[in-house]
């Protein structure tokens, strides 16, 4: 016979034709259509744990490092400072929650997690809509003709800022910074 998964009902059936003693190993066998083999080992199971059916396994695998609150902690620092590099969490972990892990799980966590590493959207800093609103108020009195433009082509402030950060899928990474173009 192929190797296949035998539903409990099947050996619990296996096991009442037993204990009634009316019937031979081998018409058993016939009866719930597997071996001799699997018929003694379900017996074995049955004497040693009183049941036919294997214990479900708990917690398989190694024990996670981070638990939720670790891992929620992480997730809102994440969506605070999408900008920060794996050392600079690790770090954090370290001297808030005074976890150690390594870079490894601190990535792993955000995989599951569903937040990846993205281009930064830069956004001004300068940007507040109330004070831009004003402006436009303000300046709206004069007339066009009024107004005269200058064009700093020869400035350059251009600012230092991260270019890669980490959101969930579906979602922008947004930073504010101080935004000079050159």
């Amino acid at each position: 016979m192929v190797n296949r998964r035998i539903s409990d009902d099947a050996k619990r059936i296996a096991m009442r034709l037993k204990a009634r003693g009316q019937d031979s190993d081998h018409d058993i066998c016939n009866l719930v259509n597997f071996s001799l083999s699997t018929l003694h080992r379900t017996l074995r199971l049955k004497c040693a744990t009183g049941d036919v059916a294997k214990k479900a396994a708990i917690g398989r695998g190694r024990p996670r490092k981070l638990i939720y609150a670790d891992c929620s902690y992480l997730l809102r620092l994440a969506r605070h400072k999408p900008t920060l590099f794996l050392d600079e969490y690790c770090r954090r972990l370290e001297y808030y929650r005074d976890l150690p892990v390594s870079l490894a799980t601190i990535h792993l966590s955000f995989k599951r997690a569903g937040i990846n590493v993205k281009r930064v959207q830069k956004l001004a800093s300068e940007r507040k809509p109330m004070v831009q609103a004003a402006f436009v108020r303000q300046i709206g009195q004069y007339p066009p003709n009024y107004l005269i433009c200058l064009d700093e082509v020869s400035k350059d402030d251009r600012t230092y800022a991260r270019l890669w950060g980490r959101a969930p899928i579906g979602k922008r990474v947004e930073q504010h910074d101080p935004f000079v173009r050159k």
